[in-house]
């Protein structure tokens, strides 16, 4: 009965099923993307077809087009637009801006990647900005935009230096409905950073916090070493306690800049300590292998492998080549797995080139190994990881021509590529690929697919991918669950979201942290408020603990409603785990309580923040001064003039000379500080 409960009525259930099947039958597909009349005897729409598909002469392709143009001769609009897709993928942007110029002056419709291929590649001219206006041009056709696409703009405009145009874009995307993820914030905080402009960096990552995306490692990374190229290595220090808090191993990256940044203040103590830190992950390993061969003992191919793949895991790829030059040295022959290795490490530090002759002037000498699949599979996640598409379907195609079958996991990588690029007819080329050698879609090719899916706010097509992942007689996972809801719930689908929750109760699929943190979100922004509440009461008896983001984010959700009892009941849970709450965290429950009219509580939080003598951004003092002007008590009138102009201006002043500069401006004020 679950169709039921995902479908309005029996018809759209009925209706958006028979959609799902377009997917799920290589006929239908094959019917609704070809079409009658794509399989006619016009021979320049096939030679166009094989040009791309077979001999892969992108250039000879887009010259065959401008000589059927100049003759008169327009190809269909199926192939038009799948030529701009090829080029596109193929990076040759300006032969597929050219093609889409002439395919559009005829009125031929493009569809979404050929206006994806216009963002592209104005995202690359001299004026990166113009990509906006093929934007709205995508939203004005109707089609929905990606933060993949956005991620392009970004990269483009901080590339050009237009650093708070993309600061600027990236407020305006969760305006719009796209929430930026890692790479957004990472692209404008790295530019930022480079800008010299490292207080807005740490600034957009609070923001970046807030929004409920988590920094990743990269985050941290960017913001460490562009605090210590400003010489605030104290502050970097900081925020490395802060990544191994949250449970991120510190990387090659973030060590080397706190050790040059201490190296310029003559920290040799600090220095010294750091070197020992990085070194103590891999020197054993390393000692014990150099023991070994003093010994005279012989280490196995295995045992090289183990070291190469922890200073690889460590970022440390350039002492991974030593063992492997040192192996080499000795005779032994470097294996699938030696080599595997060294691609992901290349390719997990974003060395997509280096990682790509590695693998060619191996793997095409026939004096070395034969790739296999798991080699083509580490490229193609790698570059799929990277956003390098049009590669990875390069290494596709090579696997292929090699004879080696692909995999769930080369099929599966390839599907959840082209999705989050929002590419839905490369994204079903590959399914229908995958269906005919007949590899079964396992449980995480649904979840890909389903998540894809609702991020394309294609929502109906995910309900139905759902419904057939469990007539398979597989079983969602809890991440498909909660991908589903989510989108439901963004879609002001609450109801059907909450019908989907309590079925995943009913089945051997409990709800985790996750779940119950969507369906409380979902409940506060419709305003049903009881079951909010009455969700927040079941996850804290299930035992389910947030971490230290996950309480500010529900403790900045039940502010932003009004209910403060539950906001300071996760507040104090928050504290009584031993997580430090930030001043985002006090900020929220400051706003909170004012706009309530309790006054006691705001005192008292001032009183805490003052204990903790918490440092105060800009943005907070501001909130502080703004609650207090709600006291009645107090006229701040006289007050705030003087004081926003001058003390407002600095960055980072601790909780107490706040609050006793505050006190000496106006002795009504009680006294806060400690």
């Amino acid at each position: 009965m679950l169709q039921r409960l995902l479908f309005d009525n029996p018809r759209s259930y009925h209706r958006n099923y028979a959609q799902y099947n377009l997917i799920c039958t290589i006929s239908s597909l094959s019917t609704h993307f070809s079409g009658e009349n794509s399989v006619q005897s016009d021979s320049i729409d096939a030679q166009i077809v094989s040009l791309c598909r077979k001999d892969q002469s992108f250039a000879a392709a887009a010259a065959l087009f401008d000589n059927a143009f100049s003759l008169g001769t327009t190809p269909s609009a199926q192939t038009c637009n799948f030529l701009v897709n090829e080029l596109r993928n193929a990076g040759e942007h300006k032969l597929a801006y050219s093609v889409y110029k002439k395919m559009t002056h005829v009125g031929v419709q493009p569809l979404f990647y050929s206006l994806a291929a216009l963002v592209e590649y104005l995202v690359r001219s001299p004026e990166p900005a113009y990509a906006l206006g093929a934007v709205a041009l995508l939203r004005k056709r109707g089609f929905g935009v990606k933060v993949y696409l956005m991620n392009i703009v970004l990269k483009g405009l901080c590339r050009n230096g237009e650093i708070d145009r993309a600061m600027q874009v990236l407020q305006e995307m969760s305006n719009n409905s796209i929430m930026p993820d890692n790479i957004s914030y990472n692209t404008v905080t790295n530019a930022l950073c480079k800008a010299k402009r490292v207080v807005d960096a740490s600034n957009l990552m609070d923001q970046m916090k807030r929004a409920g995306c988590c920094p990743d490692v990269k985050s941290y990374t960017i913001i460490i070493d562009g605090l210590c190229k400003m010489g605030k290595v104290e502050d970097a220090m900081g925020l490395m306690e802060e990544m191994k808090e949250n449970n991120f191993d510190v990387d090659v990256v973030a060590y080397s800049a706190l050790i040059k940044g201490f190296c310029i203040q003559g920290n040799a103590d600090k220095v010294e300590e750091l070197f020992h830190e990085i070194n103590q992950k891999t020197t054993k390993a390393i000692a014990m292998l150099k023991l070994m061969l003093e010994k005279g003992e012989e280490p196995l191919a295995a045992t090289y492998n183990s070291v190469i793949s922890a200073l690889c895991k460590d970022g440390l790829v350039s002492e991974s080549f030593d063992i492997l030059k040192m192996m080499m040295d000795k005779g032994r022959k470097p294996d699938m797995l030696t080599y595997t290795t060294l691609l992901k490490g290349l390719l997990d530090i974003g060395k997509v080139d280096d990682a790509i002759m590695i693998f060619n002037s191996v793997f095409e000498d026939e004096a070395y190994v034969q790739p296999d699949a798991m080699a083509f599979n580490t490229m193609i996640i790698g570059l799929c990881k990277e956003g390098c598409l049009s590669k990875a379907e390069e290494f596709y195609r090579k696997m292929v021509v090699a004879g080696i079958c692909g995999d769930e996991v080369t099929y599966t990588t390839l599907i959840g590529g082209y999705l989050k690029a929002g590419n839905v007819y490369e994204c079903l080329e590959i399914w229908k690929n995958m269906l005919r050698e007949r590899i079964v879609p396992t449980s995480y090719t649904y979840g890909i697919l389903i998540d894809g899916f609702c991020k394309l706010r294609m929502i109906n097509i995910a309900k139905g991918l759902f419904l057939k992942l469990k007539d398979f007689g597989l079983s969602p996972r809890d991440v498909d669950y909660n991908m589903l809801m989510t989108a439901l719930c963004k879609e002001g689908s609450v109801d059907q979201a909450r019908m989907l929750f309590n079925n995943m109760k009913e089945t051997n699929c409990e709800p985790c942290i996750i779940s119950f943190m969507v369906m409380i979100h979902g409940a506060l922004k419709s305003g049903d408020f009881h079951y909010g509440k009455t969700l927040l009461t079941d996850m804290l008896q299930r035992g389910l603990a947030p971490d230290a983001i996950l309480f500010s984010t529900l403790i900045g959700r039940f502010s932003d409603v009004g209910l403060m009892d539950e906001a300071k009941q996760l507040f104090e849970r928050m504290v009584a785990k031993g997580f430090t709450p930030t001043s985002d965290v006090y900020q929220n429950l400051l706003m909170g309580y004012c706009l309530k009219g309790d006054m006691n509580e705001v005192i008292n939080l001032l009183h805490q923040m003052a204990a903790e003598n918490l440092e105060l951004n800009s943005e907070m003092r501001a909130t502080i001064l703004t609650c207090l002007c709600h006291c009645t008590d107090l006229n701040m009138v006289d007050l705030l003039p003087t004081f926003s102009q001058e003390a407002l201006k600095e960055d980072g002043i601790p909780c107490n000379d706040f609050l006793e500069n505050l006190q000496k401006f106006h002795s009504k004020i009680p006294k806060l500080a400690s």
